[in-house]
């Protein structure tokens, strides 16, 4: 009896280890993407990073070389897009990124200077609380998503310069 009681400990007691520190990773919170250009922005670090390149993986990979650390993105809580393809980019970022269901979409047309100019919690809060006055459509990734791969309008928000939500 001593022994299955020791074999489950060793078993459920082992604890989770991926063999990457946490303080070795940058965690993204918002990225902003338009084409080409995608700006970042992580949850410890007060850094925004903008990168031109291919792809959305190769400009992850341009900024993990910037900031000397791998990037993790399954916190991501928001995409802000511009002109582009918003069907591939938020399937990209949903089945590759793994972003979170919840994480929300909102669109801009100076996509580069929403992240720079304000902080992605505050834009967050702002979505959410839009959402909860019923001032904007759900604006979660799944939902966006599901609506523009049924051909409906996906009625983003709308970010500007001084932060306010159109609809």
């Amino acid at each position: 009896m001593k022994k299955i009681i020791l074999a489950a400990m060793c078993i459920f007691l082992t604890g989770c280890s991926t063999g990457i520190d946490v303080n070795e990773m940058a965690y993204v919170r918002a990225a902003a993407i338009e084409g080409d250009n995608v700006t970042f922005s992580f949850y410890l670090e007060e850094q925004v990073i903008s990168l031109s390149a291919d792809t959305i993986e190769d400009a992850k990979s341009a900024a993990e070389l910037a900031l000397g650390k791998e990037i993790f993105t399954g916190h991501t809580e928001l995409v802000v897009l511009g002109k582009g393809d918003e069907r591939n980019t938020l399937e990209f970022m949903l089945n590759q990124w793994k972003v979170p269901p919840a994480c929300r979409v909102a669109y801009a047309e100076n996509v580069g200077e929403i992240l720079k100019n304000r902080k992605a919690e505050e834009i967050v809060g702002v979505l959410e609380r839009a959402e909860k006055k019923r001032l904007t459509e759900k604006c979660d990734i799944v939902t966006v998503l599901g609506k523009i791969l049924n051909g409906k309008n996906r009625d983003l928000p709308l970010l500007t310069e001084e932060g306010v939500i159109a609809k």
